[in-house]
């Protein structure tokens, strides 16, 4: 590498700053905003003391299996046990799509082409990009740690943890900066990051499971804080071994830029066969061969997350009873209604609809993507309608997310019945957990097909409302908010802590019905608007 290789690379850095001007304050201060909801929740638990409420936590069999034995028994400890994983999500997220906006999209848009007319270096573009996250995430350590300081926590401890959530955030950069190499779109790259973080979220519960003492902490940044011992142990040398590795994939992505062409990826596609066959003959056929692969590894993850935690599922469920708090969430006594034996499956299957409502938001946007690489202009001015060819996608993404529910569930119940050996009755329970999840998924790709069709360039603000729900729900388990405030996420009425068969069946129905409200006005914007060009 030479200097002149990062020509450019300050002005680029600016250029990436204004452009970010408005996202990258929020997911740098959405991590503080959890450490005061975290410890907002336990504040509130402060009147039957908070040592005995987590010893209590600790010794609870399924809370023990998701968040693993707490680190400290004291505040901030409660903070680094309950908010690391949420924390670790923002990041992980934000990272990501910041690299991919500023490297993959602007090269499918045509930016990085006019950018590389000036005297521009091979590497100032990919420098700038993971020089913002790279900041963007130490600035968000810094905040962690002071907001842990400004309740109490000791200052060695919070800014090392600040630091564990930092070295997560540029893991996840350096993954993205990775991914973009490998293919010629941007929907690959984030489904590389997105995969990487529900395989860390599954990776996390499964190291906890065994008492947060595995390897897997080792190879998975959702668990690098067992490692710091932020509070406990302060082991601070492990920083270097996790900036190591995040400069691992870095250092790959640089070497494999100078390898490919500008819009190009070093995995090159297929070329497609000579004669298309007689099925590949309309916008659906094609819309299904964009997205299959796709649709395919979001079923392999799926199935192989729900078959994993429906296993464990039978067995801790004779472990014992749960904590007060879990058991009384929200004031009742949900665990008798719900059933013990399926209190941690419907946990499980909660947390991995909102995954698929993110699979669903994905599909949706394949839309801009085809939009922004110019094909969307030469089909339209063939023999094909707009609406018919957006309306090809929402199929797909439609009947995609659905399915994805229908196989988990399927996978789900088989192994549950097996395992508790009860298939007959089993089954039918775990099956109607996942399907009840479809309209909340069907939501938020309402809203995505909405914001494209009628304002695509704000699209973004689909993830910022994925994220509310998910903030949402953190902050109800928190008791910050009331359930009537929950009430705004779809997914509270398919809630883990309502028993499948008293299931209010109306907010289902109008859900898929304002579902297709949202995306026939999505439509009508697109069949009304002009389309974007590089040109």
């Amino acid at each position: 590498m030479r200097a002149s290789d990062f020509t450019g690379t300050k002005t680029l850095f600016k250029l990436f700053l204004r452009r970010d001007q408005f996202l990258l304050p929020i997911w740098i201060l959405v991590p503080s905003i959890l450490v005061f909801i975290t410890a907002g929740t336990f504040a509130a638990m402060a009147t039957q003391g908070l040592d005995s409420v987590l010893t209590e936590f600790n010794k609870d069999p399924l809370i023990s299996a998701l968040l693993g034995p707490a680190i400290s028994i004291d505040l901030s400890g409660a903070i680094v046990w309950r908010g690391t994983s949420q924390i670790a999500l923002v990041l992980g997220i934000g990272s990501l799509l910041t690299v991919i906006r500023h490297t993959r999209t602007d090269e499918e848009t045509g930016r990085s082409e006019l950018i590389r007319a000036y005297v521009i270096g091979p590497f100032a573009n990919l420098t700038a990009a993971v020089g913002l996250t790279v900041i963007g995430n130490l600035i968000a350590g810094i905040l962690i740690g002071l907001s842990i300081i400004i309740l109490g926590g000791e200052p060695a401890g919070s800014f090392l943890y600040g630091a564990t959530m930092a070295t997560v955030g540029f893991f996840f950069s350096g993954l993205g900066a990775l991914g973009v190499q490998l293919r010629e779109n941007s929907g690959t790259a984030r489904g590389i990051g997105i995969t990487a973080l529900g395989l860390g979220l599954a990776m996390a519960i499964l190291n906890n499971f065994r008492g947060g003492d595995t390897f897997l902490k080792w190879i998975n940044p959702m668990a690098w804080q067992r490692l710091t011992q932020p509070f406990a142990g302060n082991y601070g040398w492990n920083l270097l071994y996790f900036i190591a590795i995040g400069m691992i994939f870095t250092v790959i992505a640089y070497i494999l830029s100078i390898h490919r062409d500008l819009g190009a990826g070093i995995l090159t596609a297929r070329s497609g066969p000579f004669e298309a066959p007689p099925h590949f003959s309309g916008p659906l056929a094609l819309a299904w061969r964009l997205h299959k692969k796709s649709f395919i590894g979001w079923i392999v993850g799926t199935v192989l997350y729900i078959a994993a935690f429906s296993a464990i599922s039978p067995g801790l469920s004779s472990t014992g009873g749960m904590s007060d708090w879990l058991s009384s969430l929200g004031g009742t006594n949900w665990s008798n209604e719900v059933g013990l034996g399926y209190v941690f499956i419907s946990i499980s299957i909660y947390l991995i609809s909102l995954f698929v409502s993110f699979y669903a938001m994905s599909a949706v946007l394949q839309l801009k993507k085809e939009e922004n690489e110019g094909r969307v202009e030469m089909l339209v001015d063939k023999q094909i309608g707009r609406i018919r060819w957006m309306g090809s996608h929402l199929i797909i993404a439609y009947l995609g997310s659905a399915l994805l529910m229908v196989i988990m569930g399927v996978a789900g119940g088989f192994t549950y019945g097996m395992i508790a050996g009860n298939l007959r009755n089993e089954f039918w329970h775990i099956f109607g957990m996942c399907i009840s999840k479809i309209p909340p998924v069907w939501i938020l790709l309402g809203v995505t097909a909405l914001l494209y069709g009628a304002c695509p360039k704000i699209t973004a603000l689909g993830w910022g409302i994925w994220l509310s729900f998910t903030i949402l729900e953190f902050a109800w388990e928190g008791q910050i908010i009331d359930w009537s405030i929950m009430c705004i996420s779809p997914f509270s009425y398919v809630h883990y802590t309502i028993n499948i068969l008293e299931l209010p069946l109306m907010p289902l129905f109008w859900m898929i019905c304002i579902s297709v409200i949202l995306t026939g006005i999505g439509l009508l914007g697109f069949r009304n608007r002009d389309i974007l060009t590089k040109a």
